[in-house]
């Protein structure tokens, strides 16, 4: 199923190869008190919201099988209320063992947020 967003010239093969680096990055950054945050993952949801709210106004197309019915102003919202969830579910301080969880927890955010970057730099 692809998830993400498309914009006119998007390149899925490059989208790939930056995904695979940035998920790399994060398995090297598990062990970052910043990055295993509940702020932090709570904030890469936001940006995420925030970013495919852009991009939808912009012309893209919502890839992500799960949200491709809902409009960008819907998915805004339904990302500042998972935000929400996560920051008031989650604990102040992690255990160690749950650092990669919370890890893995932001990248479902941040990496989607950065495609969302790369693809409103590439439209009109």
């Amino acid at each position: 199923m692809p998830v993400g967003l498309v914009g006119v010239g998007r390149f899925r093969a490059k989208r790939d190869e930056d995904s695979v680096k940035i998920a790399v990055l994060l398995l090297l950054l598990s062990g970052c008190a910043v990055i295993s945050d509940r702020r932090t993952v709570a904030g890469c949801q936001v940006a995420d919201g925030v970013t495919t709210y852009a991009a939808m106004k912009k012309g893209a197309v919502e890839l992500n099988g799960i949200l491709a019915g809902l409009t960008g102003t819907q998915i805004l919202m339904l990302k500042l209320l998972i935000a929400y969830v996560v920051y008031t579910a989650l604990p102040e301080n992690p255990a160690d063992g749950d650092r990669f969880a919370m890890t893995l927890a932001s990248g479902m955010g941040c990496i989607p947020a950065a495609n969302n970057i790369s693809v409103i730099w590439g439209l009109p």
